[in-house]
């Protein structure tokens, strides 16, 4: 008989165990997923009291928890939400295809009852069956994370431009681009509502110039065109291998798309990240957004979904 029990420290070691199982059985579709040793810190499931655990007699088959709440979630609603990383959900014996619908709806009271209507969870993009049941209880997807060896990719026509890496003292020169770039998600059909101008002046500062990124960048007649941002980390605890690096922003004027220009920033990108050692190269990008979702989904291999679901507002 199937019991949903509150997530607790006791059931952190088999969550563990059903995390490594979930990515042993991803690696199977996506092998260039790099090697994991080490699962990330679980406890802050058991601090904010707002996750499940699905057992079958005495064997724990499921959990499904979350980070937050957050005010503001996503940065861009009014909502207040919580979000389940890749980590923090996990199901073995697929073929019982209630329990992660059982897991959700337990979850998803304690989520409500403290007034949080933005709910959302990533979890293997090979995972159809949590997928399914997912969709089926009102979720769409909204991001995606993707993986991809440091291989260049092949360019039909070379174009004349410059390359290279951006110093430090040099990332403010970024700063109109980011800007284009959010103007560029608040229209149809992205519609991320990101602030613009002189009300994220500062926040755009703090993003744009930052020691922890690195910036790759196309140039015409000494004019950056193009840029691809660098971290060490994405929005998967994958994303943390040391043989790995993220892009987490990238942009290209829309009078040079189509002719190659981002392809060869990419090469560009890639070959000196291989020179320094590393193995994959990872990406995140809105599944709405149809530039990139076009882009990446060209030159990476999908490894995770995120999806999303609102509550009605009235329902709080």
């Amino acid at each position: 008989m199937l019991k949903i029990l509150d997530f607790t420290s006791n059931h952190i070691e088999q969550a563990i165990i059903i995390a490594k199982k979930n990515f042993e059985e991803e690696q199977k579709h996506t092998k260039i997923l790099p090697i994991i040793n080490k699962y990330p810190d679980f406890s802050p499931f058991v601090k904010n009291e707002l996750g499940v655990s699905a057992f079958l007699g005495n064997e724990m088959v499921g959990y499904l928890c979350c980070l937050g709440p957050f005010k503001n979630a996503f940065g861009s609603t009014k909502a207040m939400g919580v979000w389940s990383p890749l980590h923090g959900n996990g199901l073995i014996g697929c073929e019982h295809k209630n329990i992660f619908a059982k897991m959700y709806q337990e979850a998803a009271r304690k989520w409500v009852d403290l007034g949080i209507t933005s709910h959302a969870i990533t979890f293997y993009a090979n995972n159809i069956i949590v997928q399914d049941q997912l969709f089926r209880y009102g979720f769409g997807l909204r991001s995606i994370d993707a993986i991809r060896q440091m291989e260049t990719i092949e360019i039909r026509n070379d174009s004349e431009i410059s390359l290279t890496e951006l110093e430090y003292n040099n990332f403010s020169l970024i700063i109109p681009l980011d800007k284009l770039l959010r103007v560029h998600c608040r229209n149809s059909p992205t519609f991320l509502r990101y602030e613009i101008g002189d009300v994220d002046k500062e926040n755009q500062i703090k993003r744009v110039i930052n020691k922890n990124v690195r910036y790759f960048v196309a140039k015409d007649n000494n004019n950056i065109i193009a840029y691809i941002k660098i971290s060490d980390n994405g929005e998967s605890y994958i994303s943390e291998a040391n043989c790995m690096k993220n892009i987490c922003g990238a942009y290209c004027l829309p009078e040079y798309r189509g002719k190659s220009v981002f392809q060869e920033l990419m090469n560009y990108t890639l070959n000196k990240l291989h020179d320094e050692n590393y193995k994959l190269l990872g990406v995140d990008f809105e599944s709405f957004n149809p530039t990139a979702s076009g882009f990446w989904s060209k030159y990476f291999i999908e490894y995770t979904h995120s999806v999303v679901r609102r509550i009605d507002d009235l329902f709080i």
